[in-house]
């Protein structure tokens, strides 16, 4: 498992997956639409994993499946997990198994 904590992992993962898709200047600029549009830090994927898909969404759209089969894929590799069911259903087997800090 993972020496560093859930949260700080989760939004290492979310903030290098969104710079993957425009660079720097994107990912900052989506990451001050999610906190303050919605109230939504990268680390609340955690608490937050359905409001944070619907984010998503609310910025790319349809693209925002990319990203989020994207972010699916990096966590649960991370965790020894399959991602088959999406993000949301992704974190809440984390969750329910212990394997992450809530």
């Amino acid at each position: 498992m993972p020496r560093k904590s859930s949260k700080d992992l989760l939004k290492k993962v979310v903030e290098e997956t969104l710079a993957e898709y425009g660079g720097d200047p994107v990912k900052n600029a989506v990451l001050f639409y999610l906190t303050k549009m919605h109230g939504i830090r990268p680390e609340d994927v955690i608490q937050k994993p359905e409001e944070f898909v619907k984010a998503l969404n609310d910025i790319y759209g349809p693209f925002e499946k990319i990203i989020e089969t994207e972010l699916c894929e990096k966590i649960a590799k991370i965790y020894g997990l399959n991602c088959k069911n999406g993000l949301v259903e992704l974190i809440k087997e984390l969750k329910n198994s212990q394997n992450i800090d809530k």
